[in-house]
């Protein structure tokens, strides 16, 4: 069996572990306030679907940011390897989540590009913004 073939077996797998649904954002621009001068961004939602939050390397001792001691992970969004128009940057809210309620709602930015050749998922590193 080839490698190309086991990455398409690969990709059908992965899929259908992907038990959340997600919306992605990307920026499209900004408007301003006529009134107070404020700079809001705009977004346009460029993918609706499955997807699967999950979160690897977790800490187990604090790391020392500043003067806070937090505990750091890496969360990783993972969506079909079809879809193509995510990016680095963009914003993804988890609009269902089937194994973890706690999830819905939440809204992260997506860091760094999700690039591969026997890709069998699109793998973003993600960081949770805040409210």
């Amino acid at each position: 069996m080839s490698a190309y073939t086991i990455a398409l077996r690969g990709r059908q797998r992965a899929e259908q572990d992907m038990p959340d649904t997600v919306t992605v954002q990307h920026q499209t621009g900004t408007s301003t306030d006529q009134e107070t001068g404020a700079v809001t961004p705009t977004w346009s939602t460029v993918y609706t679907g499955k997807a699967k939050v999950q979160q690897s390397n977790p800490a187990t001792t604090p790391t020392t940011i500043g003067e806070a001691s937090v505990f750091v992970g890496q969360l990783t969004l993972h969506l079909p390897a079809s879809v193509t128009v995510v990016q680095s940057d963009d914003l993804v809210t988890v609009a269902a989540s089937v194994l973890d309620p706690d999830l819905v709602g939440r809204t992260f930015r997506l860091r760094g590009p999700a690039h591969k050749t026997y890709l069998t998922a699109r793998r973003f590193p993600m960081v949770e913004v805040s409210g």
